[in-house]
C-alpha cells in the first residue's frame, strides 16, 4: 500500500441521523480529510444525486434508512448512468451487526462495514482497505 495524502479525498456521508453524519464528519476531519472534502446526504435518492454531482472517492453509507435503505443505494449506484460511479468503494456504517446484512453487504461487493458505535482507528483502517492506501 502507497501512502495516500487525506487532502485530496473526497468522501459522501450517506445517513438518515444527522448527529451520525457529523460525528463521522468529525472522525473525517481528525483522519485529515479536509471539512469542505465531506459531503452528506440523509437519504439514498439524496446520495444518488450527490454521487453523479460530487463523484466522491468513497461512499460510507448508513443500511437502516427510511424508505430506500443503504443496500438499495448500492443496489442502484451499480446501475448508475455514470460507469465510474459503480467503482466507488462504499463502507457500510451500521448498528446492524447480523449475518443476514452482512451477508447481503458481502454480495453487493462492499469495500468494509463498520458497526457503530465506530472509532478513529476504525474507520481509518477500513477507508485505508477500501482505497488499499496507508493514512499518515
Amino acid at each position: 500500500m502507497s501512502e495516500f495524502d487525506p487532502h485530496h479525498l473526497k468522501v459522501l456521508l450517506v445517513d438518515d441521523e444527522a448527529f451520525i453524519r457529523s460525528t463521522i464528519r468529525q472522525i473525517l476531519m481528525q483522519i485529515g480529510i479536509p471539512k469542505t472534502n465531506v459531503y452528506e446526504a440523509e437519504n439514498a435518492m439524496a446520495a444518488i444525486n450527490q454521487t453523479l454531482r460530487v463523484r466522491p472517492d468513497l461512499i460510507i453509507c448508513d443500511i437502516h434508512m427510511e424508505g430506500y435503505d443503504g443496500f438499495a443505494f448500492v443496489s442502484s449506484l451499480h446501475k448508475a448512468p455514470i460507469p465510474e460511479a459503480a467503482t466507488i468503494p462504499v463502507i457500510m456504517l451500521t448498528s446492524d451487526a447480523g449475518a443476514e446484512a452482512v451477508a447481503i453487504a458481502k454480495g453487493l461487493n462492499v469495500a468494509g462495514y463498520l458497526v457503530k458505535p465506530v472509532s478513529i482507528a476504525a474507520v481509518k483502517k477500513s477507508i485505508e482497505r477500501a482505497l488499499k492506501v496507508t493514512l499518515p
